[in-house]
């Protein structure tokens, strides 16, 4: 077998050549940005003179279960501008209340109505594939429905509901995080910044959507039936 006989020079030009290699700076992973700041917040479109309808609301806390805590945010922020449309649209207003039960008697017996919200979130994780290395990537859909209740105060029955579903909305996942078991959504909004942005991004338009529904439904002249039946319901069934 010969011997391998470089060209002069040779050695030197590969000495240089790896030296250059050891200087270029390693691949990096793209860093996640920072979250974005959710603002969950309602402005009614017109407001209406103090006191003009003849009704007093209690606001009672949005009911919520999913364990997800920017939904409950949501949910949340949503007990708290439901006094701002009641005030806008002329009703007075006791509370919030975090619970019917947190109410004194004299809370319920000072107003004719009780207005509470009951929110259910629902998530597909279905279309999330992993690689081999166990990281997610595809997409999340998210729906949402609202039960808005209005009940006599006192008695705490039912007199009206409306129902709100609002458009599904679906946000797609990049990530560079490895996962051991299976995502679920609470999971991925905790690890992965750029995805809970962009569901709290959707979710805010969706917010608008509905609290608009609800100040449309809020109208004074429906709830004056409403706050009759009310009333005609208190003299029949409270003890006084």
């Amino acid at each position: 077998m010969k011997n391998l006989v470089l060209p002069p020079g040779s050695i030197a030009v590969i000495f240089c050549i790896l030296i250059l290699a050891g200087c270029v700076p390693p691949t990096t992973v793209e860093p996640e940005p920072p979250r974005a700041v959710v603002n969950f917040d309602y402005t009614p479109p017109a407001e209406a003179v103090p006191g003009s309808a003849d009704a007093t609301f209690a606001v009672v806390g949005t009911k919520f279960e999913t364990p997800v805590p920017l939904f409950r945010t949501f949910a949340s922020n949503m007990t708290k501008d439901f006094g701002e449309i009641l005030t806008s649209r002329g009703f007075g207003v006791r509370g919030p209340f975090i619970t019917y039960n947190e109410m004194t008697y004299s809370d319920k017996e000072g107003s004719d109505l009780k207005l509470t919200a009951e929110v259910e979130f629902n998530s597909d994780t279905s279309q999330i594939q992993y690689s081999s290395f166990r990281i997610p990537s595809g997409s999340v859909t998210v729906k949402c429905h609202v039960n808005l209740i209005v009940s006599e105060s006192i008695t705490n029955e039912r007199l009206w509901t409306r129902s709100i579903a609002i458009t599904p909305f679906t946000v797609n996942l990049r990530s560079s995080n490895s996962y051991t078991t299976r995502a679920s959504l609470a999971t991925l909004l905790v690890n992965e910044n750029r995805f809970y942005s962009d569901v709290s991004h959707a979710l805010e338009a969706q917010y608008t959507e509905i609290m608009n529904k609800i100040y449309g439904y809020l109208d004074a002249k429906e709830m004056a039936v409403v706050t009759q039946s009310a009333r005609d319901l208190r003299k029949k069934k409270v003890i006084r």
